[in-house]
């Protein structure tokens, strides 16, 4: 298998429980997505609300729990201004009353490492990356390490007896070294084995629920937009994990709303959205209405946020794409109680790939745990490799977006 055909199979999001990343499965194809034409009458009243409604991103964030007790950020992956929005928000969330921030990026298990790491007098680069490389393997790029860096920096600064800001890990431990062919993906109790220390959204909700909402804490949750779903329900996700016996089919989101309702909600954050129909796999949001809505303001205010419950942009309807499947009609109010644009789609960047992230001393490890099936040779060259060709495969994607 050739290094740049490497299918990197991650943790946490479609298909039954796991999704190969999406930029791999079209990154042979390379035509140019046009930004679709709109109704120049319907996007003028989009723009004038849009503009009168605007808030920063960050302003959105905070907003949102002041009715909301965890909030989900929910992301497309690896994109630079997304964990940048992140690691700069947390000043504000402190200043807010939110103290914590869960993300999915690490094991629970490795609390304690998190806790000691953000504690220590002197900032530990290595330490931050291993325990990232403890979640995957293969997650080696710079903005994710750049959160735990922001929160230690911050707690550094707060006076003596303040609380300190937590990072707290969502990730369950999978045994990856039973996944070696295709086939694996196909026998439902190779996946049973796999996921035998926990579902990822069932864990993850159950560590969100004992660390935040059964304290009475506020926190923000970083991790995918799949795994942040709470009144959306995702069909094909839950019938694909009832075709294979699982009992919880349900996404972490979805999971705490059914138990506790309001208090918790769905930020998307802006980026490609999956659909099947189009050459590349990926398309603009609600059919490029977003965009053009971005477009069509000042540059001061193409990095905005909106609410969606009752307002002209929560009643965008979502006709086509991945998230229409199973929904006879649904509207970006159903999907998501607000929308966040870090900017327009022709923004975005791929996050940073950290050069030799796997360490020579921990082959063992990598290959056992590599997060997919194993190629004919599999070793730290090939790995570390891999996570550079990522990068830049995501960011060919993101040039296409015109």
């Amino acid at each position: 298998m050739k290094r740049n055909s490497l299918v990197f199979v991650i943790i946490a999001v479609a298909g039954i429980f796991m999704i190969f990343n999406p930029v791999r499965s079209c990154q042979s194809r390379n035509p140019t997505m046009s930004l679709p034409e709109q109704n120049k009458d319907d996007l003028a009243r989009l723009v004038a609300y849009g503009s009168s409604a605007w808030r920063s991103p960050a302003e959105e964030v905070i907003r949102t729990f002041d009715a909301h007790d965890v909030v989900f950020l929910g992301e497309f992956y690896k994109i630079r201004e997304h964990a940048a929005l992140v690691r700069d928000l947390l000043p504000a969330l402190s200043a807010a009353g939110v103290r914590s921030l869960g993300i999915e990026y690490a094991l629970s298990e490795s609390q304690p490492d998190i806790d000691a790491l953000l504690a220590a007098p002197e900032w530990n680069e290595a330490e931050a990356q291993r325990i990232t490389f403890t979640w995957v393997v293969t997650w080696g790029f710079q903005e994710y390490l750049d959160i735990y860096h922001a929160a230690w920096e911050f707690n550094r600064s707060l006076a003596p007896g303040a609380k300190s800001f937590r990072i707290v890990g969502l990730g369950v431990r999978q045994r990856w070294e039973l996944l070696l062919t295709e086939k694996d993906l196909q026998d439902t109790e190779t996946l049973h084995k796999i996921l035998a220390n926990g579902v990822p959204d069932e864990h993850m909700a159950e560590v969100i629920q004992r660390e935040f909402l059964d304290k009475g804490e506020k926190a923000l949750v970083y991790c995918s937009l799949q795994h942040a779903f709470t009144r959306y329900r995702s069909t094909e996700y839950e019938q694909n994990m009832k075709d294979n016996g699982f009992t919880e089919t349900r996404r972490a989101g979805s999971i705490l709303f059914d138990r506790v309702r309001g208090r918790v909600a769905t930020l998307a954050l802006h980026a490609p959205w999956p659909d099947s129909s189009a050459q590349t796999g990926l398309a603009y949001p609600v059919d490029g209405v977003i965009d053009s809505l971005l477009g069509a303001l000042p540059a001061e205010k193409q990095a905005a946020g909106w609410d969606t419950a009752g307002t002209p942009i929560g009643r965008l309807p979502i006709d086509s794409g991945g998230y229409a499947t199973g929904h006879e009609y649904l509207t970006l109010s159903g999907l998501c109680d607000g929308y966040i644009a870090t900017g327009p789609l022709t923004s975005l960047h791929a996050a940073t790939a950290i050069a030799d992230f796997v360490p020579a001393d921990a082959a063992d490890y990598a290959v056992k745990n590599f997060p997919g099936v194993k190629p004919a040779k599999l070793d730290v060259k090939t790995i570390n490799t891999a996570i550079v060709e990522e990068a830049q495969a995501l960011e060919k994607t993101l040039r296409q977006f015109r």
